[in-house]
């Protein structure tokens, strides 16, 4: 018996273990709860704290501050580039029958050879290749094997999977088909965010309609729920989720490519990702875009496909229409909590892998001069440490101490601390933000 409760439930599993699960999620209560917006975008755009039951990004950044209770309105979108590829479907004129999405697959050989010629890399923020990725879940020897859809978009600031998943469900199940041929899988999930319902509904309804056209073969799809945990999106974490475990990061090697869901090498890719797949492999051609979702200090919060290695400038120049009328930049938080600051001498850094490391997702909040680097800092802890799975100390209890730091030198010690001793890219991208306010604004940190 644990605390005078049965040792096990009706299902068989022990009640420990429940507890143990139940207790790590933050979205197993009643749905009907209103929940407050605790985002960059909504936090800021308050000024501060509301009171209510928090969540910590609804996919709506555009129109912050928002609850979970208020009707949401259309995702703003725009192309910067002549061909958009992620969202060819969602700009500039009628979208065109999905079935062709699935009936210019080709066979198994090309679309594994048109991906990895393409040069594709991950849009989650991880930005590994593509093809090398697809070509290990191929060569390991298994059974079957599993296509994973990561829709668990967790970074506050970011919106352009729910736009995908809501907009445009046949471009990603289609480039799930297409991970499925090239590797020979015969399952998929779509894990999508609890915050995101009616995404979960629409690629519900397209999937059955898929299946009834005969599209998806003898591939089987299911969509799976998230309950509320960031560290979910991490891939080793993601797959504990669907097997119905604490989403804790597990450590790598092996490679879920190699060895994922129910021991099966499994490909997790992005939604973006796999949205653009369909594009690759009809035009053999490079996908050199990616699409960023801009917040904040801007007059058109939007999400914008643009060209890699575009001047963040532009973007907000061209985009967003510049800052509104009697406000002035500061900084840019790119890619989210474990993200990157940019300074707005900085704004004219271009937006790609390679000319800004960390940039991740690329969701862009803009802050003007009224917002504080400390204040920006003390927000970025406090969504670590509420969303640290407490797997390891460092992350665990690191992400609680930024009030106890008053120098630089002890501020850099926890950071490095973080940065070193956590087991996953949760904890250790932490410091990556706080370290450039630390560079841009060491005045401001320290009051």
């Amino acid at each position: 018996m644990l605390d005078g409760r049965r040792s096990s439930t009706a299902d068989g599993y022990p009640q420990h273990w429940l507890d143990g699960v139940s207790s790590f999620y933050d979205y197993l209560d009643d749905e009907a709860t209103e929940r407050v917006c605790t985002g960059t975008a909504c936090r800021f755009a308050r000024g501060g704290r509301a009171e209510g039951t928090p969540v910590h990004c609804l996919g709506r950044c555009y129109e912050a501050p928002v609850t979970s209770r208020q009707q949401g309105g259309p995702i703003p979108r725009l192309s910067l580039v002549e061909q958009p590829v992620i969202l060819r479907h969602l700009v500039g004129g009628a979208r065109p029958d999905p079935a062709g999405e699935y009936t210019a697959l080709p066979d198994p050989a090309s679309i594994l050879d048109a991906v990895i010629s393409s040069g594709l890399r991950g849009r989650g923020g991880a930005g590994f290749p593509t093809g090398a990725k697809w070509r290990t879940a191929r060569d390991t020897e298994a059974p079957d094997r599993y296509v994973v859809a990561n829709g668990d978009e967790g970074d506050p600031g970011s919106f352009v999977d729910r736009l995908l998943l809501e907009e445009d469900p046949h471009a990603v199940l289609a480039g799930m088909l297409a991970c499925a041929r090239a590797i020979g899988a015969r399952r998929g999930v779509v894990f999508i965010r609890r915050e995101y319902p009616h995404a979960q509904t629409v690629m519900r309804d397209a999937i059955e309609g898929a299946n009834s056209a005969g599209h998806l073969g003898d591939f089987q799809v299911r969509v799976v729920s998230s309950a509320g945990s960031y560290v979910a999106g991490e891939e080793t974490a993601l797959l504990r989720a669907i097997e119905g475990s604490r989403a804790e990061p597990s450590p790598k090697p092996p490679f879920p490519a190699e060895r994922g869901l129910e021991g099966l090498p499994t490909v997790v890719q992005n939604v973006e990702t796999l949205a653009a797949v369909p594009w690759v492999v009809e035009r053999k051609q490079r996908a050199d875009t990616k699409v960023v979702c801009v917040t904040g200090a801007v007059n058109r919060p939007c999400a914008v496909e643009i060209a890699f290695g575009t001047p963040l400038s532009e973007v907000l120049e061209r985009a967003c229409s510049g800052a509104p009328a009697g406000r002035r930049w500061k900084m840019a938080l790119v890619g989210g909590p474990m993200g990157r600051v940019l300074s707005a001498a900085a704004f004219n850094t271009p937006l790609s892998f390679e000319a800004l490391p960390g940039m991740g997702h690329a969701g862009v909040h803009v802050f003007d001069d009224r917002v504080s680097a400390r204040e920006l800092a003390s927000h970025l802890f406090e969504f670590a440490a509420s969303e640290s799975c407490g797997n390891c100390a460092p992350c665990r209890i690191g992400t609680t101490q930024l009030a106890s730091r008053k120098s630089a030198a002890s501020l850099e010690r926890l950071l490095t601390t973080l940065e070193l001793g956590s087991l996953c890219g949760f904890g250790q991208g932490v410091p990556r933000p706080i370290r450039d306010l630390l560079r841009d604004f060491p005045q401001e940190l320290f009051v």
